[in-house]
């Protein structure tokens, strides 16, 4: 695939284009991104991108759009963040057991960069999608991310 047509389209998911420049985005990247490499949508594209990104991750569907799922849970490092609350409502259309294991590396990625805010909104996001603590493999993650949260209350 040319990395120059995918930068294109996925720079086309800008919301303030007209809406059928976007839908045009929409339908293209669907059909011809290569699934490897669902996150260089949000990897090359700005946060203005990032919605209909994961309108592209959704149409795709489960299992091809896995690849995806990690740029996804970055999106909860601020969840007022473009398509951060479309992932939120992807998400709660999956098993949990699909689910948890990024939201659990991302939650690891969180307290290796000490990004307390990140934590605080990945257990805002577990309390949304009902993954409590019995879901993780590494319960220690769950309770980094829920001590954060109960420190902010």
């Amino acid at each position: 695939m040319d990395f120059d047509l995918i930068k294109l389209y996925s720079n086309k998911l800008h919301w303030h284009l007209p809406e059928q420049l976007q839908q045009e985005a929409i339908e293209w990247l669907v059909e011809y991104m290569p699934r490897d490499q669902l996150e260089l949508m949000f990897t090359m594209g700005r946060k203005s991108c990032f919605q209909n990104a994961v309108k592209v991750v959704e149409a795709i569907g489960y299992p091809n759009n896995e690849a995806a799922f990690p740029s996804m849970v970055e999106l909860f490092q601020d969840i007022n963040w473009p398509g951060a609350e479309e992932a939120v409502l992807y998400f709660q259309t999956l098993e949990k057991a699909i689910v948890v294991p990024y939201i659990e590396e991302g939650g690891k990625q969180a307290i290796d960069e000490r990004d307390e805010q990140w934590l605080w909104f990945l257990y805002a996001v577990c309390e949304r999608l009902m993954i409590d603590r019995t879901d993780f493999q590494n319960q220690a993650v769950f309770d980094a991310m829920k001590e954060c949260y109960e420190q902010d209350e």
